[in-house]
């Protein structure tokens, strides 16, 4: 598989974003953290959370460039 890198990601920028975990057993979580873009959150929170059913990361804030 191949990963593309985004404008985001290659300038350095970070931005706030709200991860939301949902795991097989039902049970959720929730955390802030400080990522590129929307795929490395997601990317991040799945290797944190391997047996997570749903993850969702909204950008709070984003950084001007």
């Amino acid at each position: 598989m191949t990963l593309l890198k985004t404008a985001a990601s290659t300038t350095g920028a970070m931005h706030i974003y709200r991860i939301r975990i949902t795991m097989a057993d039902g049970s959720r979580g929730r955390y802030t953290g400080l990522f590129a873009d929307s795929f490395e959150a997601v990317l991040q929170t799945l290797a944190d959370f391997p047996d997570a059913a749903s993850i969702s990361a909204i950008c709070l804030r984003r950084r001007p460039a």
